[in-house]
């Protein structure tokens, strides 16, 4: 679930991005990926745990975080396809925020931080990746919640890196890159 998710989601935060940096000409384009994306994911995490198997390292907290950036997508291709308000985009964003941070410990100190005796999962590629997210998360926030529109330009250009610094951290998870 993880290497599906590590690269799926970028998919939909380059689209954004690239709307962001003005090479879109219509925001319909960037409505049919995040919304392919956004279901794609609601998918992995429905039927994610009877097909994927042992990938699955810690079911129910990936599930979560999966499907908080699943409804990010959802919400990205509402505001792109439909015109509903970017602001509520950018305030979902700041919960998304605070939420990929707590995912940012999870992965980074797993049982440590849950005192469970190292029960939980530590991954640190898992927390690199969340790591990405929640600054991409936090920069969406800047832009489109408090607003600040002079953001655009670098929550562009920084969510086209990012997005691909995680599709190359899902690339190399397929090639063997252990994310457990």
């Amino acid at each position: 679930m993880e290497v599906i998710f590590l690269l799926i989601l970028p998919a939909a935060l380059w689209a954004q991005s690239w709307h962001w940096l003005g090479l879109y000409s219509s925001p319909r384009t960037l409505g049919i990926i995040a919304a392919t994306v956004s279901i794609t994911l609601i998918g992995l995490v429905v039927f994610g745990s009877a097909t994927a198997g042992p990938i699955i390292s810690d079911g129910a907290a990936l599930s979560a975080f999966v499907l908080v950036w699943a409804i990010y997508a959802a919400m990205v291709a509402a505001v792109a396809l439909w015109g509903f308000d970017d602001r509520t985009l950018g305030f979902y964003a700041l919960f998304l925020w605070i939420i990929s941070l707590f995912y940012v410990g999870y992965y980074f100190l797993g049982g440590n931080l849950l005192g469970d005796g190292g029960a939980a999962v530590v991954s640190a590629v898992m927390g690199l990746a969340a790591l990405l997210l929640s600054i991409m998360a936090a920069l969406v926030f800047f832009y489109l919640g408090a607003p600040f529109p002079r953001m655009r330009q670098t929550a562009g250009w920084f969510g086209l890196v990012l997005s691909i610094v995680v599709a190359l951290i899902g690339g190399l998870a397929v090639l063997g890159l252990p994310l457990g």
